[in-house]
């Protein structure tokens, strides 16, 4: 494993390309605020190049966002779209990378702009929620979250030409999320956490099951479908997560989050940092008027622990809107073989399930509370952060923790793999590194070739 040196990031904006070939961050220049920003794009193919493609503009007298579009392979060529009045809250790319959906204050309608012909198309009421827009996986068709008359609405649009495919009402009190299974087969629409339902429809529009857990209780958290499009995981405020299963859409388990491991059969793994020995050297005083030099880092590393164990639990506060309890993440490996999940009131763990045998494998305690967590897209390794200067891995065969080198602590906030799964991108407030997990000699090569930016 090997470090890519440090370059400058703002807000933590940063993702790879699609084809894997860039890597795209944000930059702010600092000139009096957000009214200078670059895009900064790494080549990621043998000839490395750092580029400045453009600075952005903001409109002065009103503030309303202005969209830039810029070519990587003709640089002069470059697009401005501008909502005026109407304003702007989102925008998105369709999935054929020549539309941009823009999405306008109030949530008054969606325009989508043809950067091949020009041509503008507009799609009114859509609604304002967290998961309102999702396109399916070979891009053919967008479903849209719509509320119109006091009522919940999905339409499913063809990308093609962006006619009305068809139209439905949802039996939902507050439509919050839509997501289409990978195959495209199956829409996914769920309600506010105040109502337990999620409802299944088909491409045209039939309600293929409705499942409720619950009543009477905060509901719905989070959703996931596996990338075989077999299971459906549905994160619930009781702490525990439901797999449905694509035959009968019933519910096949039901994965509890205990604050005590008491199975001799689960490993549980805790993060241990001990300091590193200090030799007699190192209790030598400096010279006089000499500055303290550096104390050695502490050292982490992961124990198996024996059970019973009990994890490290939040209080969570009640009385206030977004309790931290239920299941705040969960996540499929790329093979749909291990499900990782996280419970917000017991935020220190990651819990990784086995969905072929339907039990649980394995639970990582770290030292400080779980940011994220996010799998490897070529197979079931998963790479977790909890905002210190350390990496932390997990794969069937065990886990580790490495520490981020570079001056000072890089607080590692988020991070995003590279689609080959030989790299990932980890991203500080400030800053942004890639991490290498290939081969020594590909890490040789590609270190040497990021070493020519400064």
């Amino acid at each position: 494993m090997n470090f890519s040196e440090v370059f400058k990031l703002s807000s933590l904006l940063c993702k790879f390309s699609p084809d894997g070939k860039y890597l795209v961050s944000g930059g702010d220049l600092g000139r009096g605020g957000p009214d200078v920003n670059t895009l900064q794009t790494f080549s990621l193919a043998p000839c490395l190049r750092l580029q400045i493609l453009a600075q952005s503009e903001w409109s002065e007298a009103d503030s309303l966002f202005i969209l830039c579009v810029w070519s990587l392979e003709q640089p002069e060529w470059h697009c401005k779209i501008d909502e005026g009045s109407a304003g702007l809250v989102a925008s998105c790319w369709s999935p054929d990378g020549r539309h941009i959906l823009n999405t306008t204050e109030f949530h008054l309608r969606i325009t989508v702009w043809s950067l091949c012909t020009k041509s503008v198309s507009y799609i009114k009421y859509p609604k304002a929620c967290l998961q309102g827009i999702t396109f399916t996986r070979d891009g053919r068709y967008m479903a849209l979250a719509e509320r119109r008359d006091c009522k919940d609405y999905v339409s499913i649009f063809v990308c093609s030409d962006w006619q009305l495919l068809r139209h439905f009402d949802t039996d939902t009190q507050d439509l919050t999320g839509i997501e289409w299974a990978p195959n495209g087969c199956v829409l996914a629409v769920w309600d506010s956490c105040l109502e337990y339902k999620i409802l299944l429809y088909s491409l045209d529009g039939r309600l293929l099951s409705a499942y409720s857990a619950y009543e009477w209780s905060l509901g719905i958290k989070s959703v996931a479908w596996s990338p075989s499009s077999q299971f459906l995981a549905v994160g619930s405020y009781d702490g525990k997560v439901r797999i449905l299963n694509h035959v009968t859409w019933k519910m096949i388990t039901e994965f509890g989050h205990p604050a005590t491991i008491n199975n001799p059969k689960i490993v549980v793994y805790k993060e241990a940092e001990k300091s590193p020995q200090l030799g007699l050297g190192c209790l030598s005083f400096p010279p006089p008027g000499a500055g303290a030099g550096p104390l050695p880092s502490s050292e982490s590393k992961y124990e198996i622990a024996s059970v019973p164990v009990s994890l490290q639990t939040l209080k969570p506060v009640t009385d206030r809107a977004n309790p931290k309890i239920g299941i705040g993440m969960l996540a499929f490996s790329p093979d749909s073989y291990f499900l990782a999940t996280r419970n917000d009131n017991i935020p220190n763990a990651v819990w990784v399930w086995d969905i072929q045998k339907l039990r649980l494998f394995a639970v990582l305690e770290q030292l400080s509370p779980v940011r994220t967590f996010q799998w490897d897209p070529q197979q079931p390794r998963l790479a977790i952060c909890t905002g210190g200067s350390r990496l932390y891995l997990w794969s069937p065969a065990g886990c580790m923790s490495v520490q981020v080198p570079g001056e000072g602590d890089f607080a590692v906030l988020s991070l995003c793999w590279h689609l080959s799964g030989d790299s990932m991108a980890l991203l500080s407030k400030d800053h942004v590194c890639l991490c290498f997990l290939e081969t020594e000699a590909s890490v040789s090569t590609a270190c040497r070739q990021l070493g020519g930016h400064t």
